[in-house]
């Protein structure tokens, strides 16, 4: 293993941790507010700062990497990857931050079934996105990014349904997890997003934007 091999694989490394602090934050502000338990709320909040020293310290290594070793095609394009994901892993624990906000709102009355079903497919989205990542596979990133209409349409389900039934005394309540489904659905948005970028450095292809996956 050369030199750079070696720097990559540490960064590699770095973001791993970082993507693993990311995913600790969605699962403790769901759990914050699944089992009214202050101290995941606590967590997630105290962790933030380290998540945001994560991002400028790979991001300026990534910049420095590129600066040194001028590297090329695969090489590079890890790099290109490196530099995105750490802003989409970054904005993920933002969503978890503004959820345990959203907990004051929502109190201690249990989350609806639909929303703990949301909450379940974006955990899982963020997962298997960290996984592909770890192996480098791109046909689980499309996997995963496939998973991306369903929580869009569960997402759809749990916002109407608090909206229809938000009656009188309620409506604090429902306007918080109405807020927290949102978080959730951008959580996802945000784990699509790593996969679009695990794909473009496994394949070489750029699919941002696209309305469907062409290999």
């Amino acid at each position: 293993m050369n030199r750079l091999e070696q720097e990559l694989a540490e960064l590699k490394r770095r973001v791993l941790e970082m993507a693993t602090l990311a995913e600790s934050m969605v699962t403790d502000s769901w759990y914050g507010v699944a089992r009214r338990d202050a101290a995941c709320l606590g967590r997630v909040v105290a962790n933030e700062p380290t998540l945001d020293r994560f991002q400028v310290e790979i991001d300026r290594e990534a910049v420095r990497l590129i600066a040194v070793f001028t590297p090329v095609a695969r090489d590079l394009r890890f790099l290109l990857m490196i530099a995105r994901i750490t802003s989409e892993l970054e904005r993920m624990g933002d969503h978890a931050v503004d959820n345990c906000e959203y907990a004051r709102l929502i109190g201690d009355t249990p989350p609806t079934a639909d929303l703990t079903t949301l909450s379940d497919f974006v955990q899982r989205m963020v997962h298997e996105a960290i996984k592909a990542f770890t192996d480098e596979d791109s046909r689980q990133a499309e996997a995963v990014m496939q998973l991306d209409a369903r929580v869009d349409a569960l997402y759809s389900e749990v916002f109407r349904d608090l909206l229809e039934h938000a009656p009188g005394d309620s409506r604090v309540r429902s306007t918080g997890l109405i807020l927290f489904a949102r978080s959730l659905e951008r959580i996802a948005d945000h784990a699509s997003n790593v996969c679009e970028e695990i794909f473009y450095f496994v394949e070489g292809a750029d699919i941002r934007h696209q309305t469907a996956v062409n290999t």
